[in-house]
């Protein structure tokens, strides 16, 4: 999840900029630092839109995200929908992404965004696949620190264990 955001920054700033890292950008508004705020722009955006996605994947431990009923949570499905929502304000209105978050508005930078998106709802989807294919292989029970002999199984519920 960390890697696709890193390598949005580094394709904005090293392929496209061609290492344009401009001059003092941290303390003022420089136009030598366009390259640099349209990187922590994407950086930004990508992040922003994957850890919102990995509430999503959380939900279930095995079972697909697109199988899911995403909406029986209605209020993570309303933080996850408002904290995209909130990118766009914070992208593209004047002063306040250039004074205080020191960004500026990006264009293709948002197809960095959503191959990062691409990228980590297959990788999350294809370690749920692994998980659920080991779990039925496995007769669905895990054996983990527990008194020896004892095992859970899928329709065990556990009172006591000694």
């Amino acid at each position: 999840m960390g890697a696709a955001p890193l390598l949005s920054f580094v394709i904005v700033v090293y392929v496209v900029g061609l290492g344009d890292l401009g001059n003092d950008c941290n303390h003022g508004l420089n136009t030598d630092c366009e390259t640099v705020y349209r990187a922590r722009a994407a950086v930004f955006a990508s992040l922003t839109v994957l850890i919102l996605l990995h509430a999503f994947e959380m939900k279930h431990a095995r079972k697909s995200m697109f199988r899911m009923n995403l909406l029986e949570n209605k209020p993570l499905f309303v933080s996850v929908v408002g904290g995209c929502l909130a990118l766009f304000p914070t992208i593209y209105i004047p002063k306040v992404n250039t004074l205080v978050f020191r960004m500026s508005a990006i264009t293709w930078e948002w197809g960095l965004c959503a191959a990062s998106i691409l990228l980590y709802v297959l990788g999350a989807e294809g370690y749920k696949a692994v998980k659920r294919r080991w779990w039925r292989t496995s007769g669905g029970t895990m054996v983990g620190k527990m008194s020896p002999g004892t095992e859970l199984s899928r329709n065990t519920t556990v009172e006591t264990m000694t």
